[in-house]
């Protein structure tokens, strides 16, 4: 993994705020701040930001009450980001917060994208909780938005099929969903490779477990190019994928190449999805290569 990288492109962004007002109330300043702390957690985690993430809130918060319509738009998308930031470090609550007030900013300043991205991240918190009701309400608000974005729509739909997929008898009408995607042009690495293995992880949910894991599998492939979070949450979901589908000496193998990349990072959400796998993992722990494999997971979870 190429961690110089990162620290190059997040060396790069240049935080001169204007001289006539100060640094939360310039516009370019504040979206200056969400890429990087977008960057960090791509390469962190959302633990180790989320006290950053906090602190550029607070400061942003008076904009909701003024009249500058990009200066919310800007702050629309630090919130959104705050939000995936606080869902990856599973405090739900604050990132329901976070992407609530992402809207109300976003429809203030008649931010289109700013208010798909907020009901697409909205979604994307419902469906890790299990809210399948709302998760489907937020994605069906963001696609009744005018004029989206290809990459949004991409995005929102995919919000959908998910939140679909979690509620009884809808599974049929959530695969139809999920072949309306498309391909990815246009989307950002970091998008493409998040995007292919979140329909690998739709797949696996609907128990087209070949194609889960031909999906899942490129998403590692991309994530290694681009973000640590995203290669150890793939290679994770390469693993509960393989036990789901009975190939233990497969799970075995994923599960290794597993134990030297979680440490990279700190994320409540993997770290409890790590738990989970070696959970079910157990019920094949006489099994002398998930045996070590489970052994070298379980000395690299954190205390």
């Amino acid at each position: 993994m190429k961690r110089r990288d990162f620290v190059t492109a997040v060396g790069s962004i240049a935080f001169v705020p204007s001289p006539k007002v100060g640094p939360y109330q310039d516009p370019e300043y504040v979206r200056a701040l969400a890429d990087r702390l977008a960057r960090d957690r791509y390469e962190q985690g959302g633990i180790p930001v989320a006290s950053t993430a906090i602190r550029h809130m607070k400061k942003v918060e008076f904009a909701i009450s003024g009249n500058d319509r990009q200066l919310q738009a800007a702050a629309s998308g630090l919130a959104c980001e705050t939000a995936r930031i606080f869902y990856d470090a599973r405090r739900y609550d604050a990132a329901q917060r976070a992407g609530s007030f992402a809207l109300q900013l976003a429809r203030r300043s008649d931010d289109v994208d700013g208010q798909a991205s907020a009901c697409s991240v909205l979604s994307r918190i419902c469906i890790d909780r299990r809210h399948g009701d709302r998760g489907i309400m937020y994605a069906r608000r963001g696609l009744a938005l005018p004029e989206l974005a290809p990459v949004q729509r991409a995005w929102l739909k995919l919000r959908l099929a998910r939140s679909l997929a979690l509620v009884s008898g809808q599974e049929r009408t959530a695969r139809d969903r999920l072949a309306e995607l498309g391909d990815t042009e246009g989307f950002s690495p970091y998008e493409k490779a998040d995007m292919t293995g979140n329909v690998g992880v739709a797949l696996a949910g609907m128990r087209a477990y070949p194609h889960a894991h031909e999906a899942i599998t490129e998403a590692v492939r991309l994530s290694e190019r681009c973000s640590p979070l995203l290669l150890v949450a793939y290679q994770a979901w390469q693993v509960e994928v393989a036990m789901t589908a009975g190939e233990p000496l497969a799970a075995a193998d994923h599960m290794t190449r597993l134990a030297r990349i979680a440490p990279m990072v700190s994320s409540a959400r993997v770290n409890s999805h790590v738990a989970g796998l070696l959970t079910q993992s157990a019920r094949w722990k006489d099994v002398p290569e998930m045996r070590e494999a489970r052994e070298h997971l379980t000395s690299v979870q954190p205390d």
